[in-house]
């Protein structure tokens, strides 16, 4: 259930960037502020996060996002833009999890972000 969890958080990631994509770039709002907390519990539950590690991954969430939405914005007409803009920061946000992360955490996570399809699939 948690994994099945985690495969939505870039859908509540996509649908909080395109609910801001119109109105251009605004602080994280309380909407915005709960599904980061909500990604980050689910985070928290499946990797077996510490607080201090809780805090830190709480707080790159938030940053990414509000960075996703500022790409979004500033590139709406320009998908190759946006596209490599996206994935500079998804390189960064995976340097900022190593740091975090313990090996076998950051593992865990790479393999949620690698498999989606293997989510629910009623064995185990």
């Amino acid at each position: 259930m948690v994994t099945k969890l985690l495969s939505i958080v870039p859908a509540l990631l996509l649908m909080a960037i395109v609910s801001h994509g119109q109105t251009g770039p605004t602080p994280i709002d309380p909407k915005t502020s709960q599904v980061v907390t909500a990604m980050t519990r689910e985070m928290s539950n499946h990797l077996q996060l510490n607080e201090g590690q809780y805090i830190k991954l709480f707080s790159i969430n938030r940053t990414r996002l509000a960075r996703q939405q500022e790409i979004e914005h500033a590139t709406t007409a320009d998908a190759s833009a946006r596209t490599s803009q996206l994935a500079e920061l998804q390189g960064q946000y995976e340097q900022e999890c190593a740091r975090i992360l313990s090996p076998s955490q950051l593992s865990l996570l790479q393999q949620d972000q690698t498999n989606p399809a293997t989510v629910g699939n009623g064995q185990g």
